[in-house]
């Protein structure tokens, strides 16, 4: 089922996730990787990929295997590696790896790297399921919340992003056009690969998410970087796709506007986090699952995650899901500044290098969401980053994982 308003840049990416779903196409492009700039022979890559297929080594791979991987190659494993332009072939046959942004990110890389005889099923799961806009668009929506959605919900927010307008503007029957798909193609595909929970009873989702799915790999055109499928070609075209963002930058301090980028950002930095990880957040409606599964990440791999909040919702919600975690409670009540200006929302601080400082303007009304903007901070000598260390940094080098945190330990 196509999805309506997907650009070519989005189909681009559908093409390079679906290629990397299976896990002899994935094994081609290692072999094919390792090769490159040089290029290997078709008869030769077919010769490798029935050793490792079959668990033998080269010497033994019979002409009916080879026969069999080099018709595998040619029907199945290789055009959709040309198609997704990951792989190309030179002027005398000879296939080799494009000058292609997947082979820049480095968890993508790393899934490549390993040479691997059972192509564990749950990466082909997991890219079959990302190998589609309007699927990565429903993740996000997802990822960003707390609580399960409604697919009426669900549906009315995967529109306004497709259509990129607002849900108020979102007419019923496109609403029921999108929950349909969702109900019979999309929520069940994502339920089995185990990436949200799905009660077709009810008609509620949640966000169960993946430990090899990173943020980014959601990220939509209009988000900045784009990992996949690149940005634009020139210096003119990324000047311009940068201020479509309305992000922008002041030696090295970055702002963030609008709240899908900031919780994106600010998991991504939860994701990044290898020792350390200090965060605070104002109100239970900034604490969205996807922070919470990234907590639990980083717990898991052994890294110090302290998390503060004076709203005692917030500590309990933690509490609960993570008690590894360290729970502070701020001395200001940052939520209450003067109503007329910004408030802090949520603090995220990764490994003592990056930060981010998300701020809360006042709504419009009653009923609508919280104006957020954010500045990041980068690199260990980044003028925001040093502040935070100085102010955090002494306060912290010397508690183990079991201490509390005192209140007037923590001068926030």
């Amino acid at each position: 089922m196509s999805n309506p308003g997907v650009s070519g840049r989005s189909m681009a990416r559908d093409e390079v996730f679906d290629a990397l779903a299976d896990g002899t196409r994935r094994e081609a492009l290692r072999l094919v990787h390792e090769r490159s700039p040089d290029g290997v022979a078709k008869t030769d890559l077919a010769y490798e990929l029935a050793a490792v297929t079959d668990d033998k080594p080269l010497a033994a791979v019979s002409d009916d295997d080879h026969r069999r991987a080099r018709l595998d190659c040619a029907h199945r494993v290789l055009p959709a590696l040309l198609d997704a332009g990951i792989v190309v072939e030179t002027d005398d046959d000879r296939l080799v790896t494009a000058d292609h942004p997947l082979f820049d990110d480095d968890e993508l890389a790393a899934l490549l790297e390993r040479e691997t005889t059972d192509y564990e099923d749950d990466l082909d799961e997991l890219f079959a399921a990302l190998a589609d806009s309007r699927r990565r668009t429903i993740l996000t929506v997802l990822a960003n919340q707390y609580h399960p959605l409604s697919t009426e919900t669900l549906a009315r927010d995967v529109a306004a992003r497709e259509d990129e307008t607002a849900e108020r503007e979102v007419s019923q029957e496109r609403v029921d056009e999108v929950r349909l798909s969702l109900h019979h193609v999309h929520l069940p595909l994502l339920n089995d690969a185990g990436l949200i929970g799905y009660d077709s009873e009810s008609e509620t989702v949640s966000y169960e998410g993946h430990p090899r799915l990173r943020v980014e790999w959601l990220e939509t055109e209009t988000d900045g970087a784009d990992v996949i499928v690149g940005g634009p070609d020139t210096d003119d075209e990324r000047s311009a796709a940068d201020e479509s963002t309305t992000d922008s930058s002041d030696e090295g301090v970055r702002t963030l506007r609008g709240r899908e980028r900031i919780v994106t950002t600010g998991q991504s930095l939860c994701e990044r986090a290898d020792d350390e990880l200090f965060m605070m957040f104002t109100t239970t409606g900034l604490l969205e699952e996807g922070c919470l599964r990234r907590i639990e990440d980083a717990l898991d791999r052994g890294v110090d995650v302290y998390v503060g909040s004076r709203d005692p919702r917030v500590r309990e919600i933690v509490r609960e899901r993570t008690p590894e975690a360290i729970l502070w409670e701020p001395q200001l009540d940052w939520l209450n500044l003067p109503a007329d200006g910004q408030s802090v929302g949520r603090l995220v601080f990764a490994d003592r290098e990056a930060v981010m400082l998300g701020t809360l303007g006042t709504p419009a009304d009653d009923d609508s969401e919280y104006d957020e903007t954010a500045i990041l901070g980068e690199g260990a000598e980044n003028g925001l980053v040093v502040l935070m260390r100085q102010l955090l940094g002494s306060r912290l080098d010397h508690r183990t994982a079991t201490d509390e945190v005192l209140e007037s330990e923590i001068p926030l």
